[in-house]
């Protein structure tokens, strides 16, 4: 009686192992693989002028890999991008230099190829102030709702630094 019911249990896991199999395969079958590109040092300059009273001068220093994933026709369906950036925060002859951080964006598609959400998750920004304290914002934003946006301090979710801090660092 136990071989038979061991036998009675085997089929259908092994019927289940080959389903999923034809499953992975399918879904194989139906991208490409995708196309890792590492870089390094790349630099991005821009002004924050809706954080403090005065415009704030950005430069970053970016680097990591971005991996771009395609569908059978070779049509872009996601871009994945882990990173690692500096920035240097300028304003009234003052100067704040952030330390390195970690974040990663995921760009997705619509089946027409448009852009639907660019989203960054993570350290937003990490800055030590003069007084000691250090500036961390750190959550998720979604790039699409800040059209020609380059730099943000304040995640759409999440936690936002002391931004009075950042800016009293930066006054004249």
């Amino acid at each position: 009686m136990k071989t038979t019911t061991s036998a009675l249990y085997r089929l259908p896991t092994a019927v289940f192992l080959v389903a999923v199999g034809a499953v992975i395969f399918a879904l194989s079958a139906l991208a490409d693989r995708p196309t890792r590109i590492p870089f390094t040092d790349v630099t991005v300059s821009g002004v924050l002028t809706d954080v403090c009273a005065f415009p704030v001068n950005v430069d970053a220093t970016i680097s990591g890999t971005e991996t771009d994933y395609v569908d059978q026709s070779g049509t872009v369906t996601r871009i994945f991008i882990h990173s690692v950036e500096q920035d240097t925060f300028t304003a009234n002859g003052r100067t704040l230099v952030g330390t390195p951080f970690t974040f990663n964006i995921e760009v997705l598609f619509d089946s027409s190829g448009n852009v639907t959400h660019i989203f960054a998750s993570g350290l937003v920004e990490t800055i030590p102030l003069p007084d000691g304290s250090l500036f961390v914002s750190a959550g998720r934003v979604d790039f699409t709702q800040h059209p020609g946006v380059q730099f943000l301090l304040s995640p759409d979710m999440g936690h936002t630094g002391d931004l009075a801090a950042f800016c009293a660092a930066l006054s004249p």
